[in-house]
């Protein structure tokens, strides 16, 4: 582990810009892969979403969301090396945080509470989760700094809802392989089909 001392110098030197700057030196800092400060000022009092890129921001989707997250209502994961972690943000505009069903509720941290997810809170939930819900929270997402990558993304997100036939009516899910269980239990399962 470091000394303080050899720290100290680090921390100084972000302080002194920092306070040249006006804002916290903790803005930018990270700890276990998360923000520990972002400035929320590109998202003021009243925030209006401004034009976006609904393409653009279904490949952003994919790149920074898609990994834990379905679009789908059913919650179902149709990525290859995609796991279903989190809730689904099929119809999330509008809605409350904490109302979808998650896959994995044993982690640690908790969910988001008392959010009506609109443009201002996702823009500031997608730049600093952590520090948008005051906690820390059941997702491994360090966040997106870009303001227009925010943008673009909130406008798919608000493409996913029951309007939208090709995400709200996905094609019956085809039958799938056994749950995973222990060799033991599958080996007797197969040996009780062949009879």
């Amino acid at each position: 582990w470091l000394k303080h001392s050899l720290v100290r110098p680090y921390f100084a030197n972000s302080k002194m810009v920092a306070q040249r700057r006006n804002i916290s030196e903790l803005v930018g800092q990270t700890t276990n892969g998360g923000k520990v400060r972002s400035d929320f000022s590109d998202v003021p009092e009243g925030f209006e979403l401004p034009e976006g890129n609904v393409k653009k921001g279904e490949k952003l989707f994919k790149k920074h969301c898609a990994q834990c997250h379905s679009i789908h209502p059913d919650n179902r994961i149709t990525r290859t090396g995609a796991t279903q972690l989190g809730p689904t943000l099929f119809n999330v505009y509008g809605r409350a945080s904490g109302e979808a069903e998650i896959q994995n509720k044993v982690l640690m941290g908790g969910r988001a509470e008392g959010i009506v997810w609109t443009a201002a809170p996702l823009m500031n939930y997608m730049k600093n989760p952590r520090q948008t819900v005051q906690g820390n929270i059941q997702m491994n997402f360090r966040g997106i700094d870009d303001f227009q990558t925010r943008v673009d993304i909130i406008h798919y997100l608000k493409t996913l809802d029951w309007s939208n036939e090709k995400v709200a009516n996905p094609p019956e899910k085809p039958s799938g392989y056994l749950p995973i269980f222990p060799i033991n239990v599958i080996s007797h399962y197969m040996a009780g089909s062949s009879k």
